[in-house]
């Protein structure tokens, strides 16, 4: 393989991976922001039904009241799903890495792009599966998920 096809093979592989992300970018967000309209909606209806002041202090010193403040006011997400996310793109990053690795080793390792590809993403897939480590140990010293309503051990 020379560097051209190497070259172009490399601009077309970035260029569908651009779209893909654009397009995944753009369906979470849409996403998401239906999810936000629908819950402010429910919000506001919920408010609504109260006729008094004191009726909305009585409604939020119960059990639901509290449920309720605590999902208007914390839209993070469990510490669980970001370890995950970060493990799932750690993992998908160091096999593309063997991959350009391996097919450096079959064309040749003299001025192939494959090379650098593939060190960069290895080094990404790494970094992100550190960020998970490192995230679940702090996340398990610091007692996140307890503290943030997640009750599986």
């Amino acid at each position: 393989m020379d560097a051209e096809h190497a070259s172009i093979m490399l601009v077309l592989l970035a260029l569908f991976a651009t779209i893909g992300w654009v397009i995944y970018l753009a369906a979470d967000t849409a996403k998401r922001q239906r999810r936000i309209k629908a819950q402010t909606e429910l919000h506001g209806r919920l408010l609504d039904k109260f006729s008094s002041a004191s009726e909305v202090v009585e409604f939020l010193q119960t059990p639901s009241g509290a449920q309720f403040v605590d999902r208007i006011s914390s839209d993070r997400e469990e510490p669980a799903s970001g370890i995950l996310r970060s493990t799932h793109r750690g993992i998908i990053l160091v096999v593309m890495a063997i991959g350009c690795l391996a097919l450096t080793r079959v064309y040749g390792w003299d001025n192939n792009p494959l090379l650098v590809v593939g060190v960069i993403l290895l080094c990404l897939g790494i970094g992100f599966l550190i960020s998970a480590a490192v995230s679940h140990r702090l996340s398990r010293t610091l007692d996140i998920a307890r503290r943030t309503g997640d009750t599986q051990p």
